[in-house]
């Protein structure tokens, strides 16, 4: 049901009720009216959004379990294209339209999609008794609404970016949709070219936290952060104990593939002896020449096999892995800025790290503690030298790791 109506139901002769007419809300017809006037006299969606969330004044939906919903510059905005929000609203003009967009199934998630309809498909009724914008306000509405349309697509013609496709599947800065704000929960976004804020304190005013700190600020503090608890002491040790069970899981699984190759083997060969004894005591029969082939190939299969498989041999880790982990930790930011693998980088990254969480403090840094949540010993497989453990044998038998990126240290959580 629209915003500003309601259903008239009532109880008919035979003991039942009415499916209902719509009829309109008083109430709510008043806080359209005044929408539409507010917008008219140049105020923002954003500004009127956090008016009347200030005052209290229910929204359109609420957000579950009976609680009030809030009102965003989204509700009154919307979707012009689609006629979504109380702006595009064409029943407030007493007309009500049909089949604006259908839905489709995805055939890959299976989930319905909505596609908009082309305008010649829409099924359009008049409905006077239902209007409560008059036509000369909903008119200079539209031509506002059309003015800043046409300013934000100049604007991004004069400077333009991404592909549509890349701005929706690509986060457009290194941690975008990652940040929340400590205050309320929801999301810091960038309020101007440089600088996040709370979004709830800016598009609806239900957060009194309205500090905002710059982009570049949050990247290195988050990134110094980061390097600088991937090289404490207690990291560095955690990262030597997952090197040491990752390479003797690995010598593990080598002398149990090479203990059931090598008890195959002799298998083979005892039953090919059986077949030479055989033979040899004059109990030869035509069968036993192809099961001989047969041995003589597993044989030989077995015997390759053997030979390929590494010798499982005792582990020492390489003398310099904690300098070569140390290097790798500094060359993260390097990794993430140069053009052959900043995207890559970026996106494992941002994989790793769950939430950051920006809490407004007087005394710190930007105004701002940070909070960093996520799985941290992944991030070795951002910084070059390859992605998987490697080894090299040494003297005497003994392997000796030379690199290991992508250790999985536990999630972690420590500010910035």
């Amino acid at each position: 049901m629209s915003y500003g109506y309601c259903l008239d139901r009532h109880a008919l002769p035979d003991g039942t009720v009415s499916t209902g007419e719509r009829r309109i809300n008083p109430g709510e017809a008043a806080v359209v009216q005044r929408i539409f006037a507010a917008y008219d006299a140049g105020k923002s969606a954003r500004t009127i959004a956090i008016e009347l969330n200030r005052e209290g004044i229910p929204a359109p939906r609420s957000t579950g379990h009976g609680a009030p919903g809030t009102w965003s510059f989204s509700t009154i905005s919307g979707n012009w294209k689609r006629g979504t929000g109380i702006l595009n609203n064409e029943l407030y003009i007493g007309r009500m339209v049909w089949n604006r967009q259908s839905f489709v199934k995805d055939p890959e998630t299976g989930k319905r999609q909505s596609r908009p309809n082309p305008p010649e498909a829409w099924v359009t009724e008049d409905v006077p008794h239902l209007r409560i914008i008059e036509d000369g306000l909903w008119e200079r509405v539209k031509r506002r609404q059309g003015a800043i349309r046409d300013d934000i697509l100049a604007a991004r013609a004069e400077a333009p970016e991404a592909t549509g496709a890349e701005r929706g599947h690509r986060a457009r800065y290194l941690f975008s949709g990652l940040l929340t704000c400590g205050c309320c929960g929801s999301g810091y976004i960038m309020i101007s070219a440089t600088r996040y804020g709370c979004a709830a304190a800016r598009n609806s005013g239900i957060c009194t936290n309205r500090k905002t700190i710059a982009r570049s600020e949050v990247e290195t503090r988050v990134l110094e952060g980061l390097k600088h608890h991937l090289l404490r002491p207690d990291m560095i040790a955690t990262f030597l104990a997952e090197v040491r069970e990752e390479l003797q899981k690995e010598r593990l699984a080598m002398l149990q593939a090479r203990s059931g190759s090598e008890r195959r083997l002799h298998e083979v060969n005892r039953s090919i002896a059986a077949v030479v004894d055989a033979i040899a005591a004059g109990m030869f029969h035509p069968s036993m020449k192809a099961k001989m082939d047969t041995l003589e190939d597993e044989r030989a299969r077995l015997e390759a096999e053997l030979s390929a498989l590494p010798a499982a041999d005792p582990v020492a880790l390489h003398p310099g892995l904690v300098d070569i982990y140390a290097r790798k930790v500094e060359r993260l930011a390097d990794t993430l800025n140069a053009p052959g693998t900043r995207t890559e980088a970026t996106e494992v990254l941002r994989s790793l790290i769950e939430r950051i969480v920006l809490h407004p403090e007087p005394g710190a840094p930007g105004g701002h503690a940070i909070e960093l949540f996520g799985e941290l010993g992944a991030i070795l497989s951002l910084c070059g030298e390859g992605t998987n453990a490697r080894a090299r044998t040494g003297g005497a038998g003994v392997r000796q790791v030379a690199m290991v990126a992508g250790a999985g240290f536990e999630p972690a959580a420590f500010r910035l």
